[in-house]
């Protein structure tokens, strides 16, 4: 418990889609939980954006609503902690007003400079290198240089570079900041836990964008207060302390119970993220290597957007309009045959691990396939991206068993065990639901002396029993991982040809 006697504790977490608040008790258990969709504009290809006075207002009337239905006194309530999805770009002016709007981690309208990047070996090697990670199109790096190009205005209004979760602790604060495991996204030298120029120039920026890279704080800093007019729009007390924040996959795995050395974590929602957290810097194009919640220890992740967007994709196609029919077909995939060949899908909507020009692909589709056969040929597809993404890591890493799994998707019973027996691996599943809102309170009460440690926060975390993988499962696992193999080998050429044409002018959307 604080010294002031506060024993109440709020976590943010700032999706791609929705914003979440929840306040926790001393012993982490939700008491109050708000919600507010959050909708990204997708109307330009390749866009992915939202209004930044919009997502305040969306987190701040989930403030108020965890708060009104926690029915505690704000002023009990001892920390903030915030998380937010990472990459994506949210320029704000010196004083902190946004200039333009808010860019998401999905947008891919910087793929070009992103493969341009990928493609300059010297260049490469010291993004890679120094800031852990090989950039997506939807780095800050890549959509800086792609802003210069198009909207050179933008940039030079800018008077700070911003992450997701950093604009609202700043609308609650008024504090320009960001913390470790977020800045390991953009221009971060990872050893030196400090900026470097040598990765904002090697980025194809000039030297003089330094000027945007905002103090740099360990996750659980205490960085500022609510301000009264903060208060005011969001009920809490003002004067409450508010931590530098963190990334997502940080504070999920916080809330997984999995941010040790040798845990795996694996979470399918808007991204599918497999990440091991090790005291090792080693890196590989297939994963970064982020900083966590202090320099001293990191987690190496494998992601990608193939979760929820291709999940959401497959049920608007077979016309499900309700909760009602959602939980009518998982019920009938849940009752397929285990080892019935369905189709294939390709969850490549707005990402794919493979490159920028892959695309998704429903294959393997039969006459006598029916809506439910498509939905588990889904699930599988998401399933199969956390064998990718682990067959990576497993190539330099170690972890211990179960696997923890975590995700909106994950609360289907079907798809922990698609999960256990794509990997051959125990898995449990997480009882709260809300694990990154979780990890950033159990950071925020570490902060205040709520807890001795976020070690000891994060045993508070409740799991299920492990979901084993079935023996009879190991051969149609293995005939699955190898058709996605074979298919996407063979779709390569084509994915690269149809990609010419749009370069050509051929009128395709890249």
């Amino acid at each position: 418990m604080s010294a002031s006697g506060a024993r109440y504790l709020l976590g943010i977490d700032v999706g791609q889609t929705a914003v979440k608040a929840v306040v926790h008790d001393e012993s982490l258990r939700p008491i109050g939980v708000g919600r507010r969709s959050s909708p990204v504009d997708r109307e330009v290809p390749r866009f992915a954006e939202r209004s930044q006075d919009a997502l305040w207002a969306a987190a701040a009337e989930a403030i108020a609503e965890a708060i009104a239905v926690s029915g505690v006194d704000p002023a009990g309530i001892a920390a903030i902690g915030i998380t937010g999805h990472g990459d994506g770009l949210h320029l704000v002016t010196a004083e902190g007003a946004p200039v333009g709007p808010a860019i998401t981690a999905m947008d891919s309208r910087a793929h070009l400079e992103a493969a341009e990047l990928a493609a300059d070996g010297e260049r490469m090697r010291v993004v890679l290198g120094r800031s852990g990670q090989e950039p997506t199109p939807g780095a800050a790096g890549n959509l800086l240089r792609w802003l210069l190009k198009h909207d050179p205005q933008r940039v030079q209004s800018a008077g700070a570079m911003l992450f997701c979760k950093d604009v609202i602790r700043l609308r609650l604060t008024g504090v320009i900041a960001t913390d470790y495991s977020d800045a390991t996204a953009s221009f971060l030298d990872t050893d030196a836990a400090a900026w470097s120029a040598e990765v904002v120039e090697a980025y194809g920026l000039p030297e003089s964008l330094m000027r945007l890279l905002p103090p740099l704080h360990a996750s659980g800093d205490v960085v500022g207060e609510v301000l009264p007019e903060a208060a005011a729009a969001t009920g809490l007390a003002a004067g409450t302390p508010v931590i530098a924040g963190l990334h997502d996959v940080q504070a999920a795995a916080i809330g997984m119970g999995a941010l040790a050395p040798g845990r795996l974590a694996l979470v399918a929602g808007s991204f599918s993220t497999n990440g091991v957290t090790t005291t090792r810097g080693d890196v590989d194009p297939r994963w970064q290597s982020r900083l966590s919640i202090t320099p001293e220890l990191r987690i190496a992740m494998s992601t990608s957007a193939t979760a929820s967007p291709a999940l959401n994709w497959v049920l608007r196609l077979l016309g499900v309009a309700d909760d009602a029919a959602r939980d009518r077909l998982f019920a009938e995939a849940a009752a397929l045959d285990p080892e019935e060949q369905v189709p294939l899908v390709l969850p490549f909507l707005v990402d794919s691990p493979l490159g920028a020009d892959s695309s998704a692909a429903l294959a393997g589709v039969r006459a006598w396939h029916t809506p439910a056969h498509v939905l588990r040929g889904a699930l599988e597809g998401i399933a199969l991206m956390h064998v990718w993404h682990t067959r990576a890591l497993g190539e330099r890493f170690d972890w211990d068993q179960p696997v923890v799994l975590g995700g909106g998707i994950a609360r289907a019973p079907l798809y922990v065990q698609l999960v256990a027996n794509a990997l051959r691996s125990p898995v449990v599943v997480v009882q709260n639901e809300e694990a990154g809102a979780f990890g950033a309170a159990a950071v925020a009460g570490t902060a205040v002396g709520v807890f001795e440690s976020v070690a000891a926060a994060q045993e508070l975390v409740e799991r299920s029993q492990p979901v084993l993988p079935t023996a009879e499962s190991e051969a149609y696992w293995a005939g699955v991982i190898r058709s996605f193999d074979e298919a996407t080998a063979a779709l390569g050429p084509w994915w690269g040809s149809r990609a010419a044409a749009a370069a050509a002018g051929a009128g395709i959307a890249r």
